[in-house]
């Protein structure tokens, strides 16, 4: 519970948002983050721009060490939303939970494999034998990893050590003191691993097409109040648009969840957000199919679900 406590403080500081008063004229909704990275940007932007106050309601962000421990989080009822990869709602539809995408943030992958600069690794298979970090089991980048080492040919329990290593400062001292050889590497912090010159990208998977993160909600509770879910939809839609259109304004958010940045390296992560992040919330048929390639391959008991059938955005965006 204080590991609970304390990363829901953290998370509230990370987006810059101020936990809700107790005044009732918001509805306050939980959202457990699986990572603090550039895809929450649309959630942020509408949270700078007034949007969310507008549509009457206040969100509080809890941050949880990968993605797993997020979804566990939901499943259990703590939080009303997991800001997740979309690969936990076909694991959780499989399971009988009405599990569903509210609306889409990230277009693209959002990890790359790293490793000290002066090491031999050049891609997953000069790797075999050796520690590989994750955020968490369960986790995008667990799948990730598994569906890679799958394409060179390799098994994942039998060839590699995988290695539950966590996020930010935490996979970053894994990899510099030698208890992985390489992790997985958010995209936002990419960037400053390369300018030490410590660090070199052993697998890339950024440009690829693929619902990365995701809202995620259950049917019942949309059911429950479709006002308020078209509210939401409307709101991080309005902010994805404003991070198409704007990169100054973007920036000023990106500042404000990452306040160590300066002002040239958010205006870049404001750039890069317009071509990787999803322009209105939508996600695209490429990008969940990938998603399901990547699922099944780290789990092959899991059955395939249709696009139509859990994602709810085309529906709830007016």
């Amino acid at each position: 519970m204080r590991s609970i406590l304390r990363f829901a403080v953290l998370g509230a500081a990370a987006l810059g948002l101020a936990l809700p008063a107790p005044a009732g004229a918001q509805t306050v909704l939980k959202m457990g983050v699986a990572s603090v990275n550039e895809g929450l940007l649309a959630l942020r932007v509408a949270n700078d721009q007034g949007y969310f106050k507008a549509e009457g309601i206040a969100v509080e962000f809890i941050d949880f060490r990968g993605g797993g421990p997020a979804v566990q989080a939901f499943a259990g009822g703590s939080v009303d939303f997991c800001i997740c990869a979309a690969d936990h709602v076909v694991r959780l539809s499989n399971r009988g939970l009405d599990a569903r995408i509210i609306v889409g943030l990230d277009e693209h992958h959002s990890y790359a494999l790293m490793a000290k600069a002066d090491s031999p690794y050049t891609d997953m298979k000069s790797l075999q034998g050796k520690r590989v970090g994750i955020t968490s089991p369960g986790s995008l980048t667990d799948n990730t990893v598994r569906w890679e080492i799958k394409k060179t040919g390799l098994q994942a329990e039998r060839d590699f050590q995988i290695i539950g290593a966590g996020g930010g400062a935490s996979m970053r001292a894994a990899i510099e003191t030698g208890q992985v050889e390489a992790g997985a590497v958010v995209t936002t912090e990419v960037a400053d691993y390369l300018r030490t010159g410590k660090f070199k990208i052993v697998t890339d998977w950024r440009p690829t097409r693929y619902a990365a993160l995701v809202v995620i909600g259950r049917q019942r509770w949309v059911d429950a109040n479709p006002a308020l879910a078209e509210a939401l939809v409307a709101a991080i839609g309005k902010g994805a648009g404003l991070i198409q259109t704007d990169s100054a304004a973007t920036a000023k958010s990106v500042k404000l969840l990452y306040p160590n940045f300066d002002d040239a390296q958010s205006l870049e992560i404001a750039q890069a957000a317009k071509l990787r992040l999803s322009k209105d919330g939508s996600v695209s048929a490429e990008a969940f199919a990938t998603m399901q390639e990547v699922v099944m391959v780290s789990d092959a008991s899991l059955k395939k679900v249709n696009q139509a059938d859990v994602d709810l955005q085309p529906k709830l965006a007016k």
